[in-house]
């Protein structure tokens, strides 16, 4: 008896072939580089449209390519295999995301077509990958076959929306195709529960999706630094300038130092799909929240306004209590946060609002203290 040939192009692997200890792939870092230029480019357009328009585009962009994000993380880990098929749509993958994100001035400028038409294409390589591990894994369909019907819907209302004349109807549009993207897979959480638990599939992310998130999490405090950085480089004589950049780094630092105490090896599980969804949703906010504050760190140390050490304040408080949403409920947390670092980490974040009413710099070195204390804190108690 003869065994069948090796596939030279691959097959998606079925969600209940998983890996154990699974380590990210070279391909998946690689694939993470291109969401570097535009975190730049989210922040460096935000700083050219400081409105409630720019705002609210900012959240819209943000929200769509976090999602693009998510859903190949999600493929990568439950279909991925180590063969030629997984590369070769992988690299289409990147190079769809990079072409798109030539389209963000665009889309800040009030124009939408490009970004739509390249964003759908990126869209269908995905729905395409998806739809295949269904017809390789026919079970899979209690999930995957929803999934792909809001996102055809999603898709149509998308496109839909460039032959629209009215712009507010437009970008109305374009928002609910988003809604219907980014809630595809909270409304299965049914369907979740009874294809995990007819498969005996565990409720949880694994150590690598985790490190996926904290990778992302390093890109957005790496653009931060970039951007005090660049500052740097043009404002550099006066000794003002170089304490401010301490500060701004202290910031940074402080952040970075309290994200990777309280998330390293940190165990995710669940009884259920949908606190699994949550804790997705949570970490999503959580790094939008870090690319404003690299955005209203830049814009501190260059500017010195109110407004700008304001929102920095409000950006900054609000990573705290992702992070204690997060570490906290016992929902989906094997170890939550001891009530000790809640009671810390509830305090800075009320002190810092109080903050608000102070001199800029003076109050944002009280913050740097503060954010630095707790890190150096809680690295100390895990060590």
């Amino acid at each position: 008896m003869t065994n069948k040939p090796k596939s030279w192009w691959g097959a998606p692997r079925t969600i209940t072939n998983t890996i154990e200890n699974r380590k990210i792939s070279w391909l998946e870092l690689f694939s993470d580089l291109i969401y570097v230029v535009i975190i730049h480019s989210f922040v460096k357009n935000l700083s050219e449209h400081f409105n409630l328009y720019g705002f609210v585009t900012f959240w819209v962009l943000f929200l769509f390519f976090f999602n693009t994000w998510t859903n190949m993380v999600l493929y990568f880990d439950l279909h991925g295999k180590n063969n030629l098929r997984n590369v070769f749509f992988s690299i289409i993958q990147i190079m769809a995301v990079a072409v798109t994100a030539t389209f963000t001035p665009d889309v800040f400028a009030g124009h939408y077509t490009g970004f739509i038409l390249a964003y759908s294409f990126n869209q269908l390589i995905y729905m395409y990958l998806y739809l295949r591990t269904m017809i390789a894994d026919p079970l899979h369909a209690t999930t995957t076959r929803p999934f792909l019907i809001a996102y055809t819907i999603g898709e149509a209302l998308f496109i839909a929306s460039i032959w629209i004349p009215n712009l507010a109807v437009q970008q109305g549009l374009i928002v609910v195709s988003l809604i219907i993207f980014l809630s595809a897979v909270m409304a299965e959480n049914g369907n979740f529960d009874r294809e995990f638990r007819l498969r005996k599939i565990p409720f949880e992310l694994n150590s690598a999706i985790l490190e996926r998130y904290g990778l992302f999490t390093m890109i957005v405090l790496g653009e931060s630094l970039a951007g005090i950085i660049e500052h740097m480089a043009a404002e550099h004589t006066h000794l003002t300038d170089y304490t401010h950049f301490i500060i701004a780094m202290a910031c940074i630092t402080g952040t970075w130092m309290i994200y990777y105490t309280l998330m390293d090896e940190r165990t995710i599980t669940a009884h259920r799909y949908w606190p699994i969804s949550l804790f997705r949703g949570i970490h999503r906010f959580l790094i939008a929240c870090l690319t404003l504050q690299s955005f209203f760190i830049a814009q501190t140390i260059e500017s010195g306004k109110v407004i700008d050490y304001r929102g920095l304040v409000i950006v900054t408080a609000l990573v705290l209590i992702a992070l204690l949403a997060l570490t906290t409920p016992k929902l989906y947390n094997d170890q939550p946060l001891p009530a000790l670092k809640i009671k810390w980490l509830t305090g800075t974040v009320i002190v810092m609002l109080l903050l608000l009413a102070a001199p800029v710099f003076l109050g944002l070195l009280v913050i740097d203290i503060m954010l630095l204390t707790i890190g150096c804190w809680t690295w100390v108690l895990e060590n």
